[in-house]
């Protein structure tokens, strides 16, 4: 089965991926945090027996996977890729994971809050993201009967989570908005919206590959539903900006020249670091989308941003690389990736 990350979504050229979580509580017990190792053993038991009892109907959807008995590689693989925060690995001491098989949902057990449910689609999917995590939840609080206050909304052991529990978010690959400036000022002018544009893995700057997570900062006073549209709303228009902006750029042959370079650099670099790659797919995606570099499907773009990062190389290898051989393995990967993709061909994978 492919995984989530493996597909295509609507918007593909800008919007990466849409996630939503839902941070869940059980009633009349302390939060995590109040909990000692076995606490926090029995709370993952409870939540264990209701996904699994014969007659859930989601026990055939997730496998578990016990934090407490993974290697810290192993461990740093799952943060990688996207099942797990990375602050959930600090202390895995009775904390656990729920994953289905293609990845795109999970439940985080015991972190900050007894149950952190996540979905995760390709592309501009958000309504479709909510959906599946509302089944979820839905479907689970029947038998695990989430901590609720008529007035407060869900009990979050965060009071900004307070509310609906719920932060949703778009990944967006914004190179344009990014090279002029304008998405460090549509990130000042969303915060007091109640809206969070942030570039991943650098928060303070301009982060490498130029992807930026839009997510809501707002869970009391508005609907789960209220909440996503209006993410949903502002995503479109910076869609539309980036859009506008990448039109202005792809003038100047200087930008073709560059992206040619990198796409070239991708098909013959003996040693690759991740960084690098990330700057370099960057603008060879950036390429693509403007129609002079020949496509490689986004599905095909998006498994290499999972594979190639460190900890998961070092698990496929089934051992600890030196800095060298995890370069060079990265290379190796990201050639045979793109040998013989002239048009699309099998890297272009659509929606299936």
């Amino acid at each position: 089965m492919k995984k989530w990350y493996q597909k295509e979504g609507a918007e593909s050229e800008v919007a990466l991926s849409a996630c939503v979580r839902l941070a869940r509580n059980l009633r009349g017990i302390p939060f995590p945090a109040g909990l000692d190792d076995a606490g926090k053993r029995k709370v993952g038991d409870k939540i264990k027996d209701a996904v699994f009892d014969e007659n859930s109907a989601v026990s055939h959807i997730f496998r578990y996977v016990d934090l407490e008995s993974l290697r810290d590689g192993e461990a740093v693989a799952l943060a990688e890729r996207r099942l797990v925060k990375a602050g959930f690995l600090a202390g895995r001491n009775g904390r656990g994971l729920l994953v289905s098989e293609d990845e795109s949902a999970c439940v985080m057990i015991n972190g900050d809050d007894h149950f952190l449910l996540q979905a995760q689609t390709p592309g501009f999917s958000l309504e479709e993201a909510y959906a599946e995590a509302d089944r979820l939840d839905t479907i689970l609080d029947k038998s695990l009967h989430f901590a609720f206050d008529p007035e407060l909304g869900y009990l979050t052991c965060s009071p900004a989570l307070l509310g609906t529990g719920m932060v949703a978010s778009v990944d967006l690959h914004l190179p344009a908005l990014a090279d002029s400036g304008e998405a460090a000022r549509i990130a000042a002018n969303l915060l007091p919206l109640g809206m969070l544009l942030r570039g991943v893995g650098n928060p303070a700057g301009r982060p490498h590959g130029s992807i930026f997570r839009l997510s809501n900062r707002m869970t009391l006073g508005l609907s789960e539903r209220e909440a996503v549209t209006n993410l949903k709303r502002i995503a479109g228009q910076i869609i539309a900006q980036e859009r506008a902006a990448r039109n202005r750029l792809i003038q100047g042959i200087a930008v073709q020249d560059t992206a040619g370079r990198s796409l070239g650099i991708l098909k013959t670099a003996r040693l690759l670091g991740f960084g690098e790659f990330l700057d370099l797919i960057s603008v060879v995606r950036f390429g693509m989308a403007a129609g002079f570099l020949p496509k490689t499907g986004y599905g095909t773009i998006g498994d290499l941003l999972m594979r190639v990062q460190p900890a998961n190389l070092n698990l496929e290898a089934g051992r600890r690389l030196t800095e060298d051989e995890e370069k060079a393995i990265r290379a190796d990967v990201v050639r045979e990736a793109f040998a013989g993709r002239k048009d699309g061909g099998a890297g272009n994978e659509g929606n299936g």
